[in-house]
């Protein structure tokens, strides 16, 4: 048994799935989506891949990777504090503040260097970027009549950037920060095909809550400006990509329903698919100019 949990791809991949299709299950049967007790759940599970992938905490934290998982502390308070805003434009402000803050706790030695090379251009692009599309989520407040594919657009846009963001990573030798990004990106694809699976029976998706919205944005945003900020072999072009899934999915909000009318069953893969088009740019950038092309086939 401890040689099956200790195999990377368990931990990587299998068992996060096998959890994110726990948490959807609990959601559809068991408790609210909206829940403060299912935002505490998604919490527990994103702290045991953190110790589980980067150790525990490190008093002080130093090294960059030692922030993470006190940055995740932060995101769950501020992801529980999040789903008590009432206005909009607060909890985005509240959004800003808290990914602003990360970025620079995380890079504040290069920035007060004050070098401007490609890497730190690419890491100032991939903070604003991914600022600025997960304010714009919480600033949304939910549809009366949502359309079939709104529920997936948030775990859509967290999942596209997570993946994409996790190879990005593996390629830029970046092992850590990828193994961590790709349980992300399980664990949330875990709930996906659950709620996809409703959809197809006729029943309503499970939507995500504020909460649990900020946090999974929050999560996957950091590791991903961890990456850029500090992985001098991950591609910049990639890493900019890969933070676009969330302002996209934004974007797609509304758009298929008037578009797609009769394509219901269909709206939310295709919603994915969308959203997912920079990831997929993302990993192909990245895969065609890794460090290492020749040895992948791609030189």
């Amino acid at each position: 048994m401890h040689a099956v949990l200790g195999n990377p791809m368990v931990t990587t991949a299998a068992l996060p799935v096998l959890l994110g299709v726990a948490l959807a299950f609990a959601a559809r049967f068991v408790l609210p989506a909206a829940s403060p007790v299912l935002t505490l759940l998604w919490a527990t599970l994103l702290l045991f891949f953190y110790w589980d992938t980067l150790g525990a905490p490190v008093v002080p934290p130093v090294a960059a990777s030692q922030k993470l998982i006190y940055l995740a502390f932060a995101g769950i308070v501020i992801g529980l504090l999040s789903e008590r805003v009432t206005g909009g434009r607060t909890a985005a402000l509240l959004t800003v503040v808290a990914l602003a803050a990360a970025s620079l706790w995380l890079g504040w030695r290069r920035i007060a260097a004050g070098s401007l090379d490609l890497q730190m251009v690419a890491a100032l692009a991939v903070a604003l970027t991914t600022i600025v599309g997960a304010a714009m989520f919480t600033v949304q407040q939910p549809s009366p009549s949502p359309s079939i594919d709104e529920p997936f657009l948030a775990p859509a846009a967290a999942l596209a950037l997570s993946l994409s963001g996790a190879i990005v990573s593996v390629l830029g030798a970046s092992i850590v920060t990828g193994q961590l990004l790709g349980s992300l990106a399980a664990l949330i694809g875990g709930w996906c095909l659950v709620q996809y699976l409703a959809t197809l029976r006729g029943k309503a998706a499970a939507a995500w809550g504020k909460g649990v919205e900020f946090l999974l944005l929050y999560a996957a945003a950091t590791v991903l400006i961890q990456v850029a900020l500090l992985a001098p072999k991950a591609n910049p072009a990639a890493l900019v990509l890969s933070s676009l899934p969330p302002v996209v999915a934004v974007l797609m909000r509304g758009r298929l329903r008037n578009l797609l009318p009769g394509a219901r069953p269909l709206r939310p893969l295709i919603a994915g698919l969308l959203i997912a088009i920079p990831a997929m740019l993302a990993i192909v950038t990245a895969i065609v100019w890794a460090p290492h092309g020749a040895a992948l086939g791609f030189s």
